[in-house]
């Protein structure tokens, strides 16, 4: 039975019929939002075409501001071929594609028509062309722009593809910065001092290809582009800072002929970086770089700090590389210059770095450096396994017996920090012809109060070191670290001009501390355990020798 009075049944089924009504508007407003939603349009621009063109594939627009005036979110824009270039740069809008027409640039003649454009005005900051989130740039060659020839900031899920891309940064304008660092000065003098305050930073030129982040989580895909000549500054950058969250594919890119700007103190062929609490994934298969930063190329680049790979973590970032299938031929510039680098400059960082199936040959400085620079506690570990790494030339190596790093190692691996744990993993590798150390391995922890953790942990195996200007291994350890361990397992060790191997350590005892050798070929002989400790090539003080 129904106990409701009139009036109350008249409200209750007002409400009801004034809420379907309300719900029967938002749904026909959602409708009519949804069906006016235009599709997605394809846009034509080519340089040189007839003033006002349509954007059609046969009246094309004959301007970058043009078709980017009426383009929307999501449009297609075809550059088509032409002997001459667009001007005046484009900055792209969410998940537009920027794609040059007709058959693959890379590799085309210059002499060609082709889908050109640049960037010689302050519009865009000078860059060629701005991403956007979801943005695809594919098939253009561009040359010759103010600053970036591609450039990102927070545009996640991107595509970078096919792209010939030189002549960039012909202002000179600062991009990737490194550091600030310190460095150790008392390494000389085998003592361990406090640590001092980070007070070198490297300045790099904007790079040709660049992608910044700082908020944005997501993807970038890089792959099967041409950078070569820059005007100033590096080749390739993937920045990630602040709070970002990027997973990266740099694949299949050729590098040539990168060169240092004015008044920069570094270039990089490929730069990796991430800092501040950003987490960072990556894959780097199948790049090469060549020439870089070469007297052929300019004079400026006899100053350079030149590295074919660089890759640095800081702050509390969390970086995860695999490399795989890189190649890196003939690098110039000063002492600092090297094939690889991966360097944690300062902060707390956890980080790892694996390459395989690579080579690195051809250098001023140190072939591969593995550095852990940081005295904030940084986590640092490398892995070479099936890796070439030969040829350094510095002609101040002859300075190694003081100053162990820098100067021409093949491979050298640091630990700087009271707190800094560094693994070095090799495996199956070729190491050699270097004009200092084969293998170095230095453990410096600065004096201090607070308990020392620093650990310095190696596993060589299975790896010929060869024809080194001094030392075939050295391991040196400076100050009071906590833990310094590894193996070396039947490893071929030749043609040292100083020791075959040398272990040394001053200036603080090592909590637990050991090196252990297995099947050890030395100049040729397969040398056992009681062998080793007798061979005059073979030089162990100061720490625990086991076979």
């Amino acid at each position: 039975m129904n106990t409701a009075s009139p009036s109350a049944t008249i409200a209750a089924r007002t409400r009801a019929t004034t809420l379907l009504a309300a719900l029967l508007a938002v749904s026909a407003q959602v409708t009519g939002f949804a069906a006016a939603q235009p599709e997605a349009t394809t846009w034509y621009v080519r340089a040189g075409a007839a003033a006002g063109g349509t954007g059609s594939a046969d009246a094309p627009f004959d301007s970058l501001g043009g078709v980017e005036a009426v383009s929307r979110d999501g449009d297609t824009i075809i550059v088509q071929p032409s002997a001459v270039t667009l001007d005046g740069g484009i900055a792209l809008k969410p998940g537009q594609q920027l794609v040059g027409a007709g058959p693959a640039v890379v590799g085309a003649a210059d002499t060609a028509a082709l889908p050109r454009i640049s960037n010689n005005t302050l519009g865009h900051d000078g860059d060629a062309v701005r991403l956007a989130p979801g943005a695809q740039v594919r098939n253009l060659v561009i040359t010759g722009a103010w600053r970036g020839g591609i450039y990102g900031s927070d545009a996640a899920d991107v595509v970078i593809s096919g792209n010939d891309v030189s002549g960039t940064n012909r202002l000179c304008s600062d991009g990737f910065l490194i550091g600030p660092f310190g460095v150790p000065p008392t390494i000389p003098l085998g003592t361990a001092i406090a640590a001092l305050p980070d007070f070198l930073t490297l300045n790099n030129g904007w790079a040709a290809i660049m992608t910044d982040f700082q908020t944005a989580a997501g993807t970038v895909r890089i792959e099967g582009n041409a950078v070569h000549d820059t005007a100033c500054g590096d080749g390739i950058d993937l920045r990630a800072h602040g709070g970002s969250r990027i997973d990266a594919d740099v694949n299949g890119n050729t590098l040539r002929a990168i060169n240092l700007g004015v008044a920069k103190l570094s270039v990089l062929a490929l730069g990796v970086q991430a800092g501040d609490n950003a987490v960072l994934t990556g894959r780097l298969n199948g790049n090469s770089e060549n020439d870089i930063a070469t007297l052929a190329t300019g004079v400026l680049n006899a100053t350079a700090d030149s590295e074919g790979v660089f890759i640095n973590p800081s702050g509390r970032a969390r970086l995860d590389i695999a490399m795989d299938a890189n190649h890196f031929h003939n690098g110039g510039g000063n002492f600092s210059a090297n094939g690889l680098e991966y360097v944690t400059t300062n902060g707390a960082p956890e980080s790892r770095v694996r390459v395989t199936d690579s080579v690195f040959d051809t250098v001023t400085g140190d072939v591969i450096e593995n550095y852990n620079l940081s005295t904030g506690g940084a986590h640092q570990s490398l892995t070479l396994e099936n890796v070439y790494a030969h040829h350094s030339s510095f002609p101040g190596a002859v300075l190694n017996s003081l100053v162990p790093a820098n100067l021409g190692t093949c491979v050298v691996t640091t630990n700087f920090g009271r707190a800094a744990h560094t693994d070095l993993t090799i495996a199956n590798s070729d190491l050699g012809d270097c004009s200092a150390d084969g293998i170095g391995l230095i453990a410096y922890t600065p004096a201090g109060s607070e308990p020392s953790t620093a650990a310095l942990t190696f596993d060589i195996r299975d790896t010929v070191v060869g024809a080194s200007a001094a030392n075939g291994v050295d391991i040196m350890n400076i100050g009071d670290t906590a833990t310094l361990r590894g193996a070396i397992t039947r490893t071929a060790i030749a043609s040292a001009r100083e020791s075959l191997l040398r272990t040394s350590i001053s200036d603080g005892p090592i909590a637990d501390a050991a090196v252990t050798l297995h099947d050890l070929t030395l100049d040729g002989v397969a040398t056992g355990c009681d062998a080793i400790e007798h061979d005059g090539r073979v030089v162990l003080s100061g720490l625990p020798v086991g076979c």
